[in-house]
């Protein structure tokens, strides 16, 4: 069905004359603007095409909450207008809902990202007391308490030089987590690992040796990688 049937169709399904729509249109128009009621009938009859502001105002003349649903073509069975006004109501009721309503407004959060890097590579400061604010959105986990930035590839493929981590604050981790810690006053990002041989950190890059943890060393554990 072309779009100048469908508006007739729609003005014939409510029972209303041409006059009418046209009346209604004014609510909807710029002010001091107005259609003739032979300018709709040279839409319905396809030799003429309305502007932007008309078609708004014949669409919610019409009973149409969106332009594109008076003039866009689709296949198969169409609402009539008692369908559309229930479809609307359903529509209303879902966007009250939190559930089925996208969020136009994502949470913001202010986290601290520490301003040294910890190593992902050979062992840098981390355990610094300051700290830039950043905003974050909910692409961040909502476990995250603290980001650091890393320097070093022996965490890739996984986490990339530059990149910033988050993490939860914790001094203590499971086997197998990704720790931000401090070894000897140096600062790492690394999977902890806790075997029958000892404690190691660990590079998801093989390039790079395992760092044992020896009775002798420094060794506290600052938080578990969250993302």
């Amino acid at each position: 069905m072309s779009w100048n049937d469908r508006i007739k169709q729609a003005r014939e399904a409510q029972k209303l004359t041409r006059e009418q729509v046209v009346t209604r249109m004014r609510e909807f128009l710029p002010h001091e603007k107005s259609v003739a009621t032979r300018t709709l009938v040279s839409w319905e009859s396809g030799d003429t095409e309305p502007r932007v502001t008309q078609a708004i105002a014949l669409a919610h003349a019409l009973g149409y909450r969106e332009v594109s649903d008076l003039f866009n073509e689709s296949e198969g069975p169409q609402l009539n207008h008692l369908g559309m006004n229930r479809l609307e109501e359903y529509r209303d009721l879902l966007l009250r809902s939190p559930q089925f309503c996208e969020d136009i407004h994502p949470t913001i959060r202010v986290l601290p990202v520490y301003l040294q890097p910890a190593s992902a590579g050979t062992g840098q400061w981390l355990d610094d007391d300051l700290a830039e604010q950043m905003e974050v959105d909910d692409s961040v986990p909502s476990r995250a308490e603290f980001g650091v930035r890393l320097a070093g590839n022996s965490m890739e493929p996984r986490f990339a030089d530059g990149q910033i981590v988050w993490a939860r604050a914790s001094e203590t981790a499971e086997n197998g987590s990704i720790i931000l810690c401090v070894l000897n006053g140096q600062g790492y990002c690394k999977k902890l690992k806790c075997d029958e041989h000892g404690v190691a950190l660990i590079s998801l890059n093989p390039a790079y040796q395992p760092i044992p943890i020896g009775a002798e060393d420094e060794f506290h554990i600052a938080g578990i990688v969250v993302g």
